[in-house]
């Protein structure tokens, strides 16, 4: 019975090969990871992009101006400010492919509107009427019309984009 109790469970070579340290191109291959790693966390602090809404405007001519309509999904409402820019992009109007119009966030709506489409909140952009797209060129709405809108909120880092969502889960359980 004692010899069954003194079995060797590994051989010697696969003792050698368990204590050893590991070559040094293995060594230098962990490092070189590490490294990349450690320069893509650092690389995404800094590297900054613009966070924008994507949203729908319609575009009226009043008497003496045009108002302009924006269409703002409700979870981004937080996100929005006075003095934010919108970028206007008329490229579902045949013939004005590539003409956009740049105007700010003049008010930031409180009134939110619920129908089959979601939950939206109305912001109204009042310019005036001669109002000049990005070409130079005036622009002149004989009706109404819907053009695709863009609103930059503002620069957040990719590291904050992606540590933002791991935090809301963090946030919740507290």
């Amino acid at each position: 019975m004692d010899e069954k109790d003194n079995i060797e469970l590994r051989s010697e070579k696969v003792r050698n090969l368990i204590g050893q340290i590991p070559p040094v191109i293995i060594r230098a291959g962990i490092s070189v990871i590490f490294f990349i790693i450690l320069v893509l966390l650092i690389g995404s602090w800094f590297f900054k992009f613009e966070y924008t809404i994507k949203s729908t405007a319609t575009i009226n001519q009043n008497t003496d101006s045009l108002i302009i309509k924006l269409k703002i999904p409700a979870n981004e409402i937080s996100k929005i400010k006075t003095g934010q820019n919108v970028i206007l992009d008329f490229n579902n109007i045949p013939n004005l492919y590539n003409e956009k119009l740049v105007t700010e966030i003049q008010n930031v709506p409180n009134i939110l509107v619920i129908n089959e489409d979601g939950g939206f909140y109305t912001a109204e952009i009042i310019l005036p009427e001669e109002t000049k797209i990005e070409s130079g060129r005036t622009l002149s709405i004989k009706k109404e019309i819907k053009a695709n809108a863009v609103i930059v909120t503002d620069k957040i880092s990719l590291f904050d984009r992606i540590l933002e969502p791991i935090m809301a889960i963090f946030n919740k359980r507290e």
